[in-house]
């Protein structure tokens, strides 16, 4: 009987792919498919430019396809060219896995069958797929260290020309045989350049102004559409307008961190084909834009400490709106935001004293009606909350709230079970390597004793994690369970649920009114309540409030 076979194509990146497509992949598993008596080409799986290195099992589509037409049993094998085509991290052996209990054979043409029958068979797959994220860790580093040294030398990284140039051919080749290439300045764009550096430097100006003042002169970004301010930033920050290359701009997890310029990375040499703005001016553009933020900073950490020092709680907008997210504009239905504000003034004594303003304010600027001020709309809601609290006392308001417990508690419960279960199969995995070791000290084994070693050591490290985060999740549990005691006895102890919410802080008022509310809906003065508890369709209106001019 013939088995099914589909294929698994993969490149990494696009300057891999031969005019979009994978023919040499393609081609040895058309030939290592006739060589088998048995075997039926069915079906091709194509990954154009996909890390299966950066890219998980689960963000990767294609292997989610894959493991779907085996549940539905729609072929019997998987070939693909290598095993670092399926993946290169160790989580990949359990997809393996995953496939061969669903009864899908997989194989590689280089590698031959990948099986998980034997204890030892999984332990070779996980480090067959360990070797290969060490393998894209030792070219991700080497990639990195010859983007080094190009940028040093004076050579183009690669990438996007930045506004103001253009790519064109250097004549020279590379190791693949690509042709290279190098920016050159495009003197129309340049103009550009010099003048968003004139607004900043002459003029003072900032991102915002400059991309209003370009649009307003009609002048096109290089997308042909209006200037935005992040655009304005990245000209005024990149170091190539002064002839000089720079890497090694963001680093921290993923690279999320923004590095100091005096950490990045230049040229050793300016590059004088290439200069747009002089060094000096580039220097005092960055100086510039450099103590905008610290005065900014300043203002900011001034402001935390006078409001501090006043009202003796942290300086939070977001924790002192009763009603964020449960607020909507009766116009647009768009969900009202923050717009809150402080006011600082010195009096005639030399102090200094600040006011917060609390509102809430509609996304889309309704003509109707902007913005509510924050003590008129929260005394309509908390009026009638504390009202419609007092008519619930023959309800069994705690039910609904149990149910909350429990379900949070499973959640718990569910992260907890799971985490224990990694940490009992990386004690297995442990356990096994260790019994390897008389091996790889006779050099018996697959690995060295060295590699072992560094393998056994990195399970441990991530038993350790998981353990640490164990701590953290049944912590976390502990406070949960807590907190929903000391509400329950408030509640309990408080016959009068009115009085309870309306003596209750910030924080407690915003809990009971997500316990209660499903929306409230403001429509100028006229303020819907649509409630949750026992009432799923019951609105409850309050027209007729007065509207305070002053805050809104």
């Amino acid at each position: 009987m013939s088995k099914k076979v589909r294929t698994l194509l993969r490149v990494s990146s696009k300057q891999q792919l031969h005019e979009g497509d994978i023919p040499v992949q393609r081609a040895e598993a058309e030939q290592y498919i006739a060589r088998q008596s048995d075997w039926v080409f069915d079906k091709e799986y194509i990954e154009k430019a996909v890390s299966a290195y950066k890219n998980s099992v689960e963000d990767r589509e294609v292997l989610q396809k894959i493991l779907a037409d085996a549940r539905a049993g729609e072929f019997n094998i998987l070939l693909a060219y290598m095993s670092d085509r399926i993946g290169r991290q160790e989580e990949y052996s359990f997809y393996v896995a995953a496939l061969n209990q669903l009864g899908i054979e997989v194989w590689t043409i280089k590698d031959g069958q990948l099986k998980t029958r034997e204890h030892t068979d999984k332990l070779l797959n996980f480090i067959r797929f360990w070797q290969n994220e060490g393998e894209s860790r030792k070219t991700s580093m080497r990639v990195k260290d010859a983007r080094r040294e190009m940028v040093k030398a004076g050579k183009f990284p690669g990438g996007r020309a930045p506004y103001g140039y253009k790519l064109v051919p250097s004549g020279m080749v590379n190791n693949h045989g690509r042709l290279l290439k190098k920016l050159e300045i495009v003197e129309k764009d340049a103009a550009v350049v010099k003048k968003i550096y004139d607004l900043a430097i002459l003029k003072g100006m900032g991102y915002e102004k400059i991309s209003r003042t370009l649009n307003d002169e009609g002048i096109l970004s290089a997308a042909g559409s209006k200037w935005k301010p992040a655009a304005i930033a990245g000209i005024l920050k990149n170091p190539i307008y002064m002839g000089v290359y720079a890497i090694n701009k963001r680093g921290g997890a993923e690279g999320t961190r923004r590095m100091d310029r005096r950490e990045w990375i230049y040229s050793e040499k300016q590059i004088p084909e290439l200069v747009i703005i002089p060094k000096s001016a580039w220097e005092k553009a960055q100086e510039i834009r450099e103590e905008r933020i610290r005065k900014l900073n300043t203002s900011k950490e001034q402001s935390l400490k006078l409001y501090e020092d006043q009202y003796k709680v942290p300086f939070t907008t977001r924790g002192k709106l009763a009603l964020m997210g449960l607020v909507y504009c009766g116009y647009c239905g768009k969900k009202l935001k923050n717009g809150s504000y402080c006011n600082h003034w010195t009096v005639k004594s030399g102090k200094k004293k600040v006011s917060f303003t609390g509102r809430y304010i509609c996304p889309n600027q309704c003509m109707e009606r902007k913005s509510y001020g924050q003590d008129y709309l929260e005394s309509i809601v908390f009026q009638v909350a504390a009202a419609c609290i007092k008519q619930l006392k023959g309800i069994d308001f705690f039910e609904d709230l149990e149910g909350m417990r429990q379900q949070e508690k499973a959640g718990f419960k569910r992260e907890l079970k799971q985490i224990e279960k990694q940490i009992q199969n990386l004690n297995l995995d442990l356990k096994t390597l260790e019994e390897k070791i008389p091996e790889a000290i006779r050099g018996e084994y697959y690995f060295s004793a060295e590699k072992l070693s560094e393998l056994i050591k990195e399970k441990a490290d991530c038993v350790d994690k998981l353990k640490e985060r164990e701590k953290e999740v049944r912590s976390k549990a502990a406070r949960a369970e807590n907190h929903n005691d000391k509400l329950k006895n408030s509640l309990e102890m408080k016959p009068d649920l009115g009085i309870t919410f309306e003596s209750a802080d910030t924080q407690t008022k915003r809990m009971l009114l997500f316990y209660m509310i499903d929306q409230v809906i403001v429509k100028d003065d006229d303020v819907k309540i649509k409630l949750k508890i026992g009432f799923e369709d019951f609105i409850h209106e309050t027209p007729g409030f007065a509207v305070p001019e002053q805050g809104l």
